[in-house]
C-alpha cells in the first residue's frame, strides 16, 4: 500500500492475533463491511521461553477499502 492511500483512509482499528486463521476470520468480517485492510506479521520473542520466537499477525482496519496506484 502506498503511503498516499494511507493518508486517504483512517485506521479505525490495529489488532493482534495469534494465529493466521484468526486473522483470515477478521480479514473476512471486514470484507463483509466493506473496510480496507492492511495485513502484516512479525516475529516476536516468545513470553514463555528467551531463545523461542513466535509470529503473530497483525491486522489494520481502514475506513474505506484502498485503490492501487496505476504506476
Amino acid at each position: 500500500m502506498s503511503d498516499d492511500v494511507a493518508n486517504t483512509a483512517q485506521v479505525l482499528s490495529t489488532t493482534i492475533f495469534d494465529s493466521a486463521s484468526e486473522a483470515i476470520e477478521a480479514i473476512a468480517a471486514a470484507d463483509v463491511l466493506g473496510l480496507g485492510v492492511k495485513v502484516s506479521n512479525r516475529l516476536v520473542p516468545d513470553e514463555e521461553s528467551d531463545d523461542t520466537l513466535v509470529e503473530e499477525w497483525v491486522v489494520e482496519l481502514f475506513t474505506s477499502v484502498p485503490t492501487a496506484d496505476e504506476e
